[in-house]
Protein backbone atom coordinates (compact mmCIF):
# COMPACT_ATOMS: atom_id res chain seq x y z
CA UNK A 1 0.00 0.00 0.00
CA UNK A 2 0.99 3.47 -0.64
CA UNK A 3 0.69 6.32 1.84
CA UNK A 4 -2.14 8.31 1.57
CA UNK A 5 -1.16 11.49 4.21
CA UNK A 6 -1.79 14.90 3.25
CA UNK A 7 -0.53 16.78 0.14
CA UNK A 8 1.74 19.48 1.98
CA UNK A 9 1.87 23.17 -0.08
CA UNK A 10 4.03 25.69 0.75
CA UNK A 11 2.58 28.49 1.92
CA UNK A 12 3.73 30.77 -0.56
CA UNK A 13 1.45 29.14 -2.89
CA UNK A 14 -1.78 29.79 -0.75
CA UNK A 15 -2.33 32.75 -3.79
CA UNK A 16 -2.59 30.80 -6.44
CA UNK A 17 -4.99 28.71 -7.88
CA UNK A 18 -3.80 25.08 -6.98
CA UNK A 19 -4.39 24.47 -3.55
CA UNK A 20 -8.01 24.68 -4.07
CA UNK A 21 -8.21 22.86 -7.13
CA UNK A 22 -6.09 19.92 -4.35
CA UNK A 23 -9.35 20.18 -2.03
CA UNK A 24 -11.98 20.00 -4.56
CA UNK A 25 -10.32 17.01 -5.96
CA UNK A 26 -11.01 15.21 -2.05
CA UNK A 27 -7.64 15.75 -1.33
CA UNK A 28 -6.15 16.52 2.16
CA UNK A 29 -4.23 19.45 2.06
CA UNK A 30 -1.87 21.35 4.46
CA UNK A 31 -0.17 24.41 3.93
CA UNK A 32 3.55 24.36 5.60
CA UNK A 33 6.92 25.84 5.79
CA UNK A 34 8.44 23.57 2.79
CA UNK A 35 12.64 23.66 2.96
CA UNK A 36 12.52 22.52 -0.64
CA UNK A 37 9.36 22.50 -3.03
CA UNK A 38 6.26 23.82 -3.98
CA UNK A 39 3.93 21.04 -3.45
CA UNK A 40 5.09 17.20 -1.52
CA UNK A 41 1.95 14.78 -3.26
CA UNK A 42 3.35 11.89 -1.63
CA UNK A 43 6.41 10.56 0.33
CA UNK A 44 8.69 10.09 -2.76
CA UNK A 45 7.25 13.04 -4.97
CA UNK A 46 8.06 16.64 -5.10
CA UNK A 47 6.59 19.47 -7.30
CA UNK A 48 8.69 22.88 -7.97
CA UNK A 49 6.43 25.41 -9.75
CA UNK A 50 7.88 28.15 -11.76
CA UNK A 51 5.83 31.50 -13.10
CA UNK A 52 6.61 33.02 -16.53
CA UNK A 53 8.79 35.24 -15.00
CA UNK A 54 10.00 33.43 -12.15
CA UNK A 55 11.70 31.09 -14.05
CA UNK A 56 14.06 33.68 -16.16
CA UNK A 57 14.74 35.07 -12.53
CA UNK A 58 15.66 31.59 -11.04
CA UNK A 59 17.81 30.99 -14.24
CA UNK A 60 19.69 33.81 -13.99
CA UNK A 61 20.90 34.17 -10.23
CA UNK A 62 21.59 30.12 -10.27
CA UNK A 63 18.88 29.59 -7.86
CA UNK A 64 17.41 26.86 -10.14
CA UNK A 65 20.02 24.27 -10.07
CA UNK A 66 20.58 24.81 -6.00
CA UNK A 67 17.13 24.11 -5.23
CA UNK A 68 16.94 20.88 -7.83
CA UNK A 69 20.07 19.32 -6.24
CA UNK A 70 18.28 19.87 -2.73
CA UNK A 71 14.63 18.37 -4.05
CA UNK A 72 16.59 15.49 -5.85
CA UNK A 73 18.51 14.65 -2.59
CA UNK A 74 15.24 14.88 -0.52
CA UNK A 75 12.97 13.17 -2.86
CA UNK A 76 13.24 10.27 -5.10
CA UNK A 77 11.14 11.63 -7.47
CA UNK A 78 11.36 15.79 -8.28
CA UNK A 79 9.45 17.44 -10.99
CA UNK A 80 10.00 20.65 -12.67
CA UNK A 81 6.67 22.45 -13.38
CA UNK A 82 7.05 25.42 -16.09
CA UNK A 83 4.22 27.53 -16.23
CA UNK A 84 3.24 29.33 -19.36
CA UNK A 85 5.99 31.53 -21.68
CA UNK A 86 9.04 32.30 -19.80
CA UNK A 87 9.55 36.15 -19.85
CA UNK A 88 12.50 38.36 -19.63
CA UNK A 89 15.44 36.14 -20.63
CA UNK A 90 16.42 34.83 -23.83
CA UNK A 91 14.46 31.44 -25.62
CA UNK A 92 17.80 29.82 -25.58
CA UNK A 93 18.93 30.30 -22.09
CA UNK A 94 16.04 29.06 -20.23
CA UNK A 95 15.54 26.12 -22.99
CA UNK A 96 19.41 25.44 -22.65
CA UNK A 97 19.11 25.81 -18.54
CA UNK A 98 16.04 23.28 -18.74
CA UNK A 99 17.64 20.75 -20.46
CA UNK A 100 20.55 21.04 -17.97
CA UNK A 101 18.14 19.89 -15.66
CA UNK A 102 16.23 17.18 -17.73
CA UNK A 103 20.12 15.44 -17.93
CA UNK A 104 20.52 15.45 -14.19
CA UNK A 105 17.26 13.69 -13.72
CA UNK A 106 14.62 16.13 -13.09
CA UNK A 107 11.16 15.15 -14.66
CA UNK A 108 10.02 18.60 -16.47
CA UNK A 109 6.34 19.73 -17.25
CA UNK A 110 5.26 22.77 -19.22
CA UNK A 111 1.41 23.67 -18.12
CA UNK A 112 -0.57 26.66 -20.24
CA UNK A 113 -1.61 28.33 -17.05
CA UNK A 114 -2.34 28.05 -13.20
CA UNK A 115 -5.09 26.20 -13.82
CA UNK A 116 -3.45 23.54 -16.29
CA UNK A 117 -1.38 23.43 -13.75
CA UNK A 118 -4.04 22.70 -11.06
CA UNK A 119 -4.51 19.66 -13.61
CA UNK A 120 -1.06 18.11 -13.53
CA UNK A 121 -0.29 18.36 -9.79
CA UNK A 122 -3.99 17.03 -8.80
CA UNK A 123 -3.16 14.18 -11.53
CA UNK A 124 0.25 13.41 -10.11
CA UNK A 125 -1.27 13.50 -6.77
CA UNK A 126 -3.80 11.04 -7.16
CA UNK A 127 -1.15 8.95 -9.18
CA UNK A 128 1.23 9.26 -5.96
CA UNK A 129 -1.43 7.66 -3.96
CA UNK A 130 -2.48 4.73 -6.35
CA UNK A 131 -2.08 0.85 -4.47
CA UNK A 132 -0.05 -0.25 -7.40
CA UNK A 133 2.29 2.55 -8.82
CA UNK A 134 3.49 1.41 -11.58
CA UNK A 135 7.17 4.06 -11.28
CA UNK A 136 9.80 1.97 -9.60
CA UNK A 137 11.50 3.34 -6.47
CA UNK A 138 14.81 1.45 -5.95
CA UNK A 139 17.18 3.13 -8.14
CA UNK A 140 18.46 3.07 -11.53
CA UNK A 141 17.26 -0.07 -13.95
CA UNK A 142 19.54 -2.66 -13.46
CA UNK A 143 21.11 -4.81 -16.60
CA UNK A 144 19.97 -8.08 -17.35
CA UNK A 145 20.96 -11.08 -15.27
CA UNK A 146 21.07 -13.79 -18.11
CA UNK A 147 23.31 -14.28 -19.99
CA UNK A 148 20.89 -14.73 -23.09
CA UNK A 149 19.44 -11.41 -22.02
CA UNK A 150 22.75 -10.02 -21.94
CA UNK A 151 23.63 -10.80 -25.70
CA UNK A 152 19.86 -9.88 -26.79
CA UNK A 153 20.98 -6.41 -25.35
CA UNK A 154 24.53 -6.89 -27.28
CA UNK A 155 23.20 -7.22 -30.48
CA UNK A 156 20.29 -4.96 -30.38
CA UNK A 157 22.69 -1.61 -29.52
CA UNK A 158 24.14 -2.41 -33.59
CA UNK A 159 21.48 0.21 -35.98
CA UNK A 160 19.52 -1.75 -37.88
CA UNK A 161 19.32 -4.74 -35.35
CA UNK A 162 15.92 -4.41 -33.13
CA UNK A 163 15.75 -6.86 -29.76
CA UNK A 164 13.31 -9.03 -31.79
CA UNK A 165 16.18 -9.55 -34.96
CA UNK A 166 18.56 -10.53 -32.01
CA UNK A 167 16.60 -12.64 -30.60
CA UNK A 168 15.87 -14.31 -33.84
CA UNK A 169 20.15 -14.14 -34.83
CA UNK A 170 20.87 -16.08 -31.71
CA UNK A 171 17.98 -18.13 -31.92
CA UNK A 172 19.75 -19.21 -35.16
CA UNK A 173 22.89 -19.09 -34.86
CA UNK A 174 23.45 -20.02 -31.03
CA UNK A 175 26.13 -17.55 -29.80
CA UNK A 176 27.27 -14.35 -30.13
CA UNK A 177 30.19 -15.67 -31.22
CA UNK A 178 28.34 -17.55 -33.70
CA UNK A 179 26.72 -14.54 -35.10
CA UNK A 180 30.33 -13.17 -35.54
CA UNK A 181 31.79 -16.03 -36.83
CA UNK A 182 29.20 -16.15 -40.08
CA UNK A 183 29.45 -12.32 -40.61
CA UNK A 184 28.86 -10.75 -43.05
CA UNK A 185 28.67 -13.19 -45.82
CA UNK A 186 26.91 -15.89 -43.63
CA UNK A 187 24.21 -13.62 -42.31
CA UNK A 188 22.49 -12.74 -45.66
CA UNK A 189 20.83 -15.90 -45.60
CA UNK A 190 18.58 -14.83 -42.46
CA UNK A 191 15.41 -13.34 -43.06
CA UNK A 192 16.09 -9.85 -42.49
CA UNK A 193 19.94 -9.76 -43.04
CA UNK A 194 20.98 -7.43 -46.18
CA UNK A 195 24.65 -6.55 -46.95
CA UNK A 196 23.74 -3.34 -44.87
CA UNK A 197 22.57 -4.86 -41.43
CA UNK A 198 25.30 -7.95 -42.08
CA UNK A 199 28.23 -5.06 -42.39
CA UNK A 200 27.47 -3.44 -39.50
CA UNK A 201 27.03 -6.75 -37.69
CA UNK A 202 30.65 -7.52 -39.08
CA UNK A 203 32.42 -4.32 -38.19
CA UNK A 204 30.69 -4.67 -34.71
CA UNK A 205 31.91 -8.23 -33.19
CA UNK A 206 34.82 -8.58 -35.31
CA UNK A 207 36.06 -4.89 -35.99
CA UNK A 208 39.00 -3.59 -34.42
CA UNK A 209 38.42 -1.74 -31.35
CA UNK A 210 39.77 2.46 -32.31
CA UNK A 211 39.73 4.76 -29.14
CA UNK A 212 37.37 7.26 -28.84
CA UNK A 213 39.87 10.12 -29.67
CA UNK A 214 40.66 8.62 -32.83
CA UNK A 215 37.33 7.88 -33.95
CA UNK A 216 35.51 10.20 -36.42
CA UNK A 217 32.87 12.35 -34.75
CA UNK A 218 28.90 11.08 -34.78
CA UNK A 219 26.76 12.54 -38.08
CA UNK A 220 24.90 15.71 -36.20
CA UNK A 221 21.04 15.98 -37.11
CA UNK A 222 20.18 17.83 -40.50
CA UNK A 223 19.70 21.36 -39.70
CA UNK A 224 15.71 22.46 -39.55
CA UNK A 225 14.37 24.60 -42.34
CA UNK A 226 14.24 28.00 -40.81
CA UNK A 227 10.56 29.39 -40.45
CA UNK A 228 8.83 32.21 -38.70
CA UNK A 229 7.91 32.13 -35.34
CA UNK A 230 4.22 31.87 -35.00
CA UNK A 231 2.60 34.73 -32.48
CA UNK A 232 -0.22 35.34 -31.21
CA UNK A 233 -1.22 38.90 -30.48
CA UNK A 234 -3.80 40.00 -27.62
CA UNK A 235 -4.53 43.71 -27.98
CA UNK A 236 -7.27 46.63 -26.55
CA UNK A 237 -10.08 47.41 -28.25
CA UNK A 238 -8.35 50.67 -29.19
CA UNK A 239 -5.03 48.84 -29.07
CA UNK A 240 -3.59 51.51 -26.91
CA UNK A 241 -2.32 49.81 -24.67
CA UNK A 242 0.90 47.67 -24.50
CA UNK A 243 0.05 44.44 -26.48
CA UNK A 244 0.60 40.92 -25.25
CA UNK A 245 2.12 38.62 -27.58
CA UNK A 246 2.17 34.71 -26.78
CA UNK A 247 3.78 31.69 -28.56
CA UNK A 248 1.07 29.61 -27.79
CA UNK A 249 -2.56 29.86 -29.14
CA UNK A 250 -4.43 27.96 -26.22
CA UNK A 251 -2.61 30.59 -24.13
CA UNK A 252 -3.57 33.55 -25.84
CA UNK A 253 -7.18 32.48 -26.31
CA UNK A 254 -7.43 32.05 -22.72
CA UNK A 255 -5.89 35.32 -21.96
CA UNK A 256 -7.98 37.56 -24.10
CA UNK A 257 -11.30 35.43 -22.90
CA UNK A 258 -10.13 37.19 -19.63
CA UNK A 259 -9.15 40.80 -20.78
CA UNK A 260 -12.86 41.87 -21.44
CA UNK A 261 -15.14 42.50 -23.93
CA UNK A 262 -13.36 44.25 -26.95
CA UNK A 263 -10.21 42.93 -26.75
CA UNK A 264 -8.61 41.57 -30.13
CA UNK A 265 -6.78 37.95 -31.03
CA UNK A 266 -4.37 38.61 -33.69
CA UNK A 267 -2.64 36.41 -35.72
CA UNK A 268 1.44 37.57 -35.44
CA UNK A 269 1.83 36.71 -39.05
CA UNK A 270 -0.98 37.36 -40.80
CA UNK A 271 -1.91 40.84 -38.60
CA UNK A 272 -5.69 39.43 -38.94
CA UNK A 273 -7.93 39.67 -36.87
CA UNK A 274 -9.02 36.12 -35.59
CA UNK A 275 -11.31 37.51 -33.04
CA UNK A 276 -12.95 39.41 -30.29
CA UNK A 277 -13.61 38.46 -26.64
CA UNK A 278 -17.46 39.84 -26.87
CA UNK A 279 -18.22 37.94 -29.98
CA UNK A 280 -17.67 34.50 -29.32
CA UNK A 281 -20.36 32.87 -31.10
CA UNK A 282 -18.77 34.29 -34.40
CA UNK A 283 -15.59 33.23 -33.64
CA UNK A 284 -16.29 29.19 -34.19
CA UNK A 285 -14.68 26.75 -31.98
CA UNK A 286 -11.55 27.99 -30.06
Amino acid sequence: MVETGPVLVDYRERGSAIPHALVAAGLDVRLTDLPVGDYVLGPGLAVERKGPHDLGASIRDGRIFDQAVRLQSAFPQAVLMVEGEPRGIAEDAWRGAVCRLVEDGFTVLHSLDAEDSAAWIVRLAKRARRVAPTVRSEGPRRAPRHPSAQAEVMLSVVPGISPTMARSLLAAYGSVAAIAAAAPAGLLRHPGIGPVRAARLAEALSGGYVDAVDREPEPGRPARAERPPRRWIVAGPDRSAEPESFDRRAVALRAVRSAGDGAQLIDGLTGEIIGVSSHPDALGPW
